[in-house]
């Protein structure tokens, strides 16, 4: 068996979410074949990204789009906001294993994906580390630096998988950084736990370690170590056979991608609009907590005091993830909460480990007691529906 490598250079990196979604049909269909894809970006068609998990308040589409960026959602995998322009490629890996607790899992695929990333780089000659879902760092003495950001994703599809490699090579371009900045809100709680406290400062060029070091190396032999890594850890396989889209695939690809740039897409998970669905008299709880993962939770609650509706946002990775016909372990959650007195504690409890007792369920990194105290705090900072602001609006304010 050999596995396709597809190379798309200067699309939106909306691309990445149509992608998801084609292999997710091709394997329904039973036409699917393992297949990397490798997604160099440019500079005249940069895009911002919130994660399939993030509150859609927390993106300004139309200020994105007037910055000359393109706005999406990804639809596969978590994580939180990305940035996608020249200099740095992402590689997508779709493959079939079946899902099986405690051997196939999200963290042990994101695991596999994560060590041979830093396997890579090693065999390229950098002192490398992978330290948990999301970071492959390289190490400087004391220093540690991001310089490629993975995970893996797995669908309702109980053997479809999505993995991917985010490779740092160069800086941001300034126009990109500050788009990043002023088009995204990025929740501080998130950094509570780091010593750097800004997205950026966390990661380090790849160009710029190898010039240091006196390497002679191109964006290419990074690329090619690093696929050739994980086509081993993630599909066994070790044959990687250059191919281009069949015409009907690229048909698909060019007619969705869009959609995943679209308000409606985008939008599907919103705190604003489940405060516009709300009845009146009702109250809103919002509030972040960083436990390994950032997690956002947003409450209505009644006028006696019940949780109407639950919102669970934020950077981690859970299974089954919202698709584009299923809102996944958000329902989950929602189904387990509604009626609840929101300071009803033990109720609560009983309410979030039931959500992590299912066997289809799966959070890494994230513990039951992570999702009772951002639950806590949000039940806390009950306000008027009406007041409530999307918080770039309210930075802004």
């Amino acid at each position: 068996m050999s596995v396709r490598k597809i190379e798309m250079v200067g699309v939106p990196n909306s691309y990445w979410s149509a992608i998801d979604n084609l292999m997710a049909q091709e394997m329904i269909e039973g036409t699917f074949r393992d297949t990397v894809v490798v997604l160099h970006f440019s500079r005249d068609c940069p895009s911002l990204s919130i994660g399939v998990n993030d509150d859609g308040d927390r993106i300004d589409a139309r200020r994105v789009r007037e910055c000359g960026h393109v706005p999406f959602r990804h639809l596969c995998c978590g994580g939180g906001a990305g940035a996608f322009t020249e200099g740095l490629p992402l590689i997508l890996y779709y493959y079939r294993k079946p899902y099986e607790k405690p051997a196939v899992t999200l963290l042990s695929q994101s695991d596999l994906n994560g060590r041979a990333n830093a396997a890579a780089l090693r065999r390229l000659g950098f002192t490398a580390e992978y330290r948990a879902i999301g970071d492959t760092e390289i190490l400087m003495g004391e220093a540690r630096y991001k310089v490629i950001a993975s995970y893996a994703g797995n669908y309702a599809l109980p053997d479809f998988w999505s993995a991917c490699s985010s490779i740092i090579w160069d800086p941001l371009p300034p126009e990109t950084a500050r788009a990043y900045v002023e088009c995204l809100y990025h929740y501080p709680e998130k950094f509570e736990d780091k010593e750097t406290k800004t997205p950026q400062a966390r990661m380090r060029p790849l160009r710029e370690i190898a010039k240091q070091h006196g390497m002679a190396l191109q964006l290419e032999d990074v690329i090619e170590a690093v696929i050739e890594a994980n086509v081993r850890a993630l599909m066994g396989e070790e044959r990687i056979v250059s191919e281009t889209w069949a015409e009907e695939e690229a048909a698909e690809l060019a007619r969705t991608a869009p959609f995943f740039e679209s308000e409606t897409w985008i939008k599907r998970l919103s705190t604003k609009r489940m405060c516009a669905k709300a009845p009146s008299g009702s109250r809103l709880g919002k509030a972040a907590y960083k436990a390994r993962k950032l997690i956002v939770a947003s409450l209505l609650v009644n006028g006696r005091g019940e949780i109407e509706e639950c919102l669970l946002t934020g950077d981690f990775y859970w299974r089954p993830q919202p698709t584009l016909f299923s809102p996944g372990a958000v329902e989950y959650f929602r189904e387990a909460l509604q009626g609840i007195v929101v300071s009803e504690e033990e109720g609560i409890r009983q309410a979030v480990e039931s959500v992590f007792s299912r066997p289809d369920f799966e959070m890494p990194l994230i513990e039951p007691g992570d999702i009772i105290r951002a639950l806590h705090k949000a039940g806390e900072r009950l306000i008027p529906v009406e007041a409530y602001e999307e918080p770039f609006r309210a930075q802004a304010g």
